[in-house]
């Protein structure tokens, strides 16, 4: 009997652990105080550890700054010193309080402790093609102070935005795609070992009523006999042609990335289809097909078991046909927004309802929200054991 029970006990400790995705994103400084001292890295490491999450997606690129300094910013802005470039540059001095750390650099050091722990971490470009959440000229925002030609412009002539509120850079711009570009490829070779980089609905995007740049309708007209383009922003040919550009980007991005580094994953966080395409020209169907999305993490935040089920399995529709290669698929589900914390047991319903659906997972907005005592009891009682980051 004892003898069995010894087989039995090897037996289960054999058993390979499942495979999904548990994730979450980690927002620029203002939000979180993850970077702000080595102790704070260490800390949130342990806690993703101890509660079986396997990747974390720490906002790399917002609001005109990186998380690192950035040459490829600095040479693109009004910025004088590089320092000014970098979003942790104002907690450096207190950095190493009240423990040192062993690089001084807080973002090697997050991926440093948690790839001990097994835990992936990507560089999430948040603001992507974005140039602002309020209107952005070039007398406030850097980067339009060098390049005041790179603002999107709408069909009236303005500044191109989504609902009066998101202000883009020209997505349509081979100057500006190749700034970008720059910026990602900076990232992945300062830090190596990163295992992946994630766009939203930011990138590839661009708000519905844009295109109409000089740079844009000269292009648009040297493949159309001159035409101008049609001052309905919704005209479907017109759209199509948009989406056409953004897609190409998309692949390109998709080929630089792998270039660098085969093993670099490529992931994107759009809103639901369609809703993406009619309003920020994302055509992520697309990307899927094609082959340049190695995992997909659409935001299904929805405040309801019915609605939340209803968006993921649309989205899976749109996935599934396309069998010729692996696509990871995750959900986003709303952890914590506008300081207020989601209801714990609405989300445990969630998580369910994407073991019901077969999805490779989930990524929760965002971190903060896990120091919640309620929370961190569903998350124990779902990730009650490790799991490994699903694989392609």
């Amino acid at each position: 009997m004892i003898c069995l029970a010894f087989m039995l006990f090897n037996s289960a400790k054999a058993l390979p652990l499942k495979e999904e995705i548990r994730g979450v994103w980690v927002p620029d400084p203002q939000y979180t105080n993850v970077l702000k001292s080595y102790q704070n890295v260490v800390n949130f490491v342990s806690l993703l550890d101890s509660l079986n999450f396997n990747s974390v997606y720490v906002v790399s690129y917002a609001l005109s700054k990186t998380l690192y300094p950035s040459q490829v910013l600095l040479e693109n802005t009004n910025y004088s010193h590089i320092d000014s470039t970098n979003m942790l540059a104002p907690f450096r001095a207190a950095y190493n309080n009240p423990v040192v750390s062993p690089s001084g650099d807080p973002v090697r050091d997050l991926i440093s402790e948690a790839h001990k722990r097994n835990i992936k971490v990507f560089f999430w470009y948040e603001f992507g093609f974005m140039a602002d959440i309020k209107p952005a000229s070039p007398g406030n925002n850097p980067i339009l102070a060098k390049h005041p030609s790179w603002i999107g412009i709408g069909n009236d002539g303005k500044p191109a935005s989504y609902n009066n509120h998101d202000y883009y850079f020209n997505a349509f711009n081979p100057i500006v795609q190749n700034y970008l570009l720059k910026l990602i490829a900076e990232g992945i070779n300062r830090y190596p070992d990163v295992d992946g980089i994630q766009g939203d609905d930011r990138m590839p995007a661009m708000c519905i009523n844009s295109g109409y740049d000089p740079i844009t309708v000269k292009r648009y007209k040297a493949k159309h006999n001159g035409a101008e383009p049609p001052i309905d922003f919704k005209d479907s040919a017109w759209v199509r042609w948009r989406l056409d550009i953004l897609n190409a980007f998309g692949k390109t991005l998709y080929k630089k990335v792998k270039n660098i580094s085969p093993k670099v994953m490529v992931s994107f966080a759009p809103n639901p289809y369609p809703w993406c395409k009619e309003n920020l020209l994302q055509e992520w169907p697309e990307w899927v097909s094609s082959g340049i999305c190695d995992l997909l993490a659409v935001q299904c935040y929805r405040n309801d078991s019915f609605g939340y089920r209803n968006t993921v399995t649309q989205a899976q529709s749109f996935i599934k046909p396309h069998t010729r290669s692996k696509q990871l698929f995750a959900t986003g589900i709303i952890l914590m927004v506008n300081g207020k914390i989601s209801d714990a047991q609405q989300l445990k319903k969630q998580v369910l309802i994407n073991r019901e659906l077969k999805t490779n997972g989930e990524i929760y907005f965002y971190n903060e929200g896990l120091n919640n005592p309620e929370i961190k009891g569903i998350i124990k009682e779902l990730y009650n054991q490790k799991a490994l980051f699903s694989n392609l």
